[in-house]
Order: structure tokens, then C-alpha cells, then sequence
């Protein structure tokens, strides 16, 4: 019974979402990788005549398997020949500034039918995150997501969205798809749906996902009822709550406090939607990018002399720094974190600056 009512909440709620009308079937998983995996392996299955899977580039779907497979870019070591690589927007999104600049989409067409010519009737699927998490936190214009949905239709390609990083909130919309304004036929979902208890789903059409046979699509720990509990309850909080409606009271203000750190010589960009902000480091004197954003985490986790510090992880893609608080944290302790980065991050780069002018 506890099975079918954690299938029966979940679909309901992406359904609830404009964009998720076809996702109509659960596949449980425990990690973002096996759902990944797991939503691949329906799409071969479901066609197996067709072998070409599409992926974009810099993307992060996970570390095993087929995840691996369509992880990075073809330059890449062990890579799967049936994979094929296309290109992110990166550069003309590389700041918030930039948002409301007009975009040229015909460098990605192009690519796109290059593939429709070589490959044809082989394309199967295509695989994309809605934005670039591990690859620097780029957010593409809706536009760029809804022609990779146009060409998949054109061409009847499988639409997978990987939301593992971007679902239950994370760019202001409970589920990324509809803030981009697309309809895919399969979702990956993870992380903030079980609120730190490891679950995931792949998440679809019942035709795909249901070609999988009798037990190719199970594992010792999909749908334990350990992680049941955590979506349903995670479910629950934001239906019976104003999670979301705060977030985007937050969401603002982090934006214009990380904003004030291009004022100081260690930040060059920011960039992000909803909660999810990347910061991309400036080289300083001999620094490169990528050793100023260590400093940055370093300086950080060390604190202030009152012993006040942030934690932050590693930096992604070599220089940028992700910021992704928690959605309920109180306006109050938004502001009291941002001043604190702005004084360690202030203090940090009159550090570099006094270290260059001795050199």
C-alpha cells in the first residue's frame, strides 16, 4: 500500500506541473546515476533498432555506467561510441547581466541536423540537464531547451531532463521543466526530493519505461521504506507550506548580495536562477581563476576571528563556486551569510593584493 501511494503523490505532483503531463510512470532508484541509468536503459529497450544517444556537452549525470557514458564530452576518456555531443550555451550566459540579451540559436541547429543527416532513423533519445551544475553553473535561455524539445519531436527522439540537481524547488519552480517552459517524456529525479535520505526516480512515459521486463528495472534498494517516507514527507512540505514563495523572497536577496562580491577582485561573474548561483573566480596577480577559487573556499571555511565561517564545496569546472542554501533558511540568516562572505571574501582579496604589490 505505502508503494502505491508514494506512485500515486509523485505523479501527482509532477502532473500538477505544467510541462508534466506524460510523466505518468515511477521507477524508483537510490542514487542520481541508477536513475539516469535506469531511464537510458527503458529508452534502448523501447527501441532497439535505435542506438544514438544525444547528450550535451559538459553535462553531469553521474559516475557509472551509462551516467558516465553521457557525462563531460567526447574528448573524454572511455567513451561510449553511441554517444554524441552537443553543444551548451555557456558563453553568452557566462553572467546574470547577460539574461535579457537577445540569443542566437542557429549554432545549435546546426548541430542538431548535422546529427538528423548522419544518424537518422538511429537517434533514440537525448539527454540534457536543464542547466550545467557540475560543468559551472551555466542557465540557458528557455529557448535553447525548447529546440532541443522541437527537434526531438521533429525527429521522434526520446526527451530525458535530468533534474536530479534542479528538482523540488531549485530554480523557483517546483520542477525545472516548467520553468523552461517544455514537456519531456522522462525525468531523472534526486537529492532534494528525499532531503538527504538517498532516493532517486526515473520518472516517464508508461509505454518506455514499461518495455523494461520483469526485473530489469529493479535494485536491492528502490523504494525502500526508509526513502518512501522521506519523498512523502518532503511531498507534504511542499503542499502544506510556502517553500517556494520564500525561496523567491530569498532567492532575491542572495542575488543582489552576491552581486556586490564583483566589487571585490577575487569574484568576476555570477550567474544562477532561483537558489542555485555559481560564482566564477577572477585571477589575481599570478593566481589563476581556478587557484583564487580555492582560496576563496579556504578563506571561507577558516572564517572570521570570531570563528564565523561558510562551507562551500570544491570549485566546479576548475573556477566556479556553486551557492545553493537551503530553501527554508530565515531572511535573516540570508543576510547575516552574505555579510559574512562579503567581509572574508573583502579580506581575501586585500590578502592577494598586498601579497602582489610584494612580490
Amino acid at each position: 500500500n505505502s508503494f502505491y501511494k508514494i506512485n500515486n503523490a509523485m505523479v501527482k505532483s509532477l502532473q500538477a506541473s505544467p510541462g508534466g503531463e506524460r510523466l505518468d510512470t515511477v521507477l524508483w532508484a537510490a542514487s542520481g546515476s541508477e536513475a539516469i541509468q535506469k531511464a537510458l536503459w527503458a529508452c534502448l529497450h523501447f527501441r532497439p533498432d535505435r542506438d544514438i544517444i544525444i547528450a550535451t556537452r559538459h553535462g553531469f549525470h553521474g559516475k557509472k555506467g551509462l551516467a558516465a557514458a553521457v557525462t563531460g564530452t567526447e574528448n573524454d576518456p572511455d567513451r561510449d561510441p553511441r554517444v554524441k555531443f552537443i553543444s551548451f550555451p555557456m558563453e553568452e550566459v557566462d553572467d546574470v547581466s547577460r539574461y535579457d540579451e537577445p540569443s542566437d540559436p542557429s549554432r545549435y541547429e546546426a548541430e542538431l541536423e548535422a546529427l538528423a543527416c548522419e544518424f537518422g532513423g538511429r537517434m533514440n533519445c537525448l539527454i540534457t540537464e536543464p542547466y550545467l551544475g557540475g560543468g559551472g553553473s551555466y542557465h540557458p535561455p528557455a529557448a535553447y531547451l525548447q529546440l532541443l524539445q522541437e527537434f526531438c519531436r521533429g525527429h521522434d527522439v526520446l526527451l530525458i531532463l535530468d533534474e536530479v540537481q534542479s528538482n523540488f524547488g531549485r530554480t523557483g519552480r517546483m520542477y525545472a521543466f516548467e520553468k523552461y517552459g517544455i514537456q519531456p517524456d522522462l525525468v531523472a529525479l534526486g537529492k532534494g526530493m528525499g532531503n538527504g535520505v538517498p532516493v532517486s526516480a526515473a520518472v516517464g512515459r508508461r509505454d518506455v519505461l514499461n518495455s523494461l521486463t520483469y526485473g530489469e528495472g529493479s535494485d536491492t534498494w528502490s523504494a525502500n521504506p526508509i526513502s518512501c517516507a522521506a519523498v512523502l514527507a518532503t511531498l507534504d512540505e511542499f503542499e502544506a507550506t510556502d517553500v517556494l514563495e520564500h525561496a523567491e523572497q530569498l532567492s532575491k536577496i542572495f542575488f543582489e548580495g552576491l552581486a556586490r562580491l564583483k566589487q571585490t577582485s577575487v569574484v568576476a561573474k555570477v550567474r544562477g536562477e532561483g537558489m542555485v548561483i555559481g560564482l566564477e573566480a577572477a585571477p589575481v596577480g599570478d593566481l589563476s581563476a581556478k587557484d583564487v577559487a580555492s582560496q576563496i573556499v579556504e578563506a571561507c571555511y577558516l572564517g572570521n576571528e570570531s570563528g564565523n565561517g561558510i562551507h562551500l564545496l570544491g570549485p566546479l569546472a576548475g573556477k566556479v563556486l556553486r551557492v545553493s542554501p537551503p530553501m527554508t533558511m530565515t531572511v535573516e540568516q540570508a543576510h547575516e551569510s552574505l555579510e559574512l562572505m562579503e567581509e572574508i571574501l573583502q579580506r581575501l582579496s586585500e590578502s592577494l593584493a598586498g601579497a602582489k604589490s610584494l612580490a
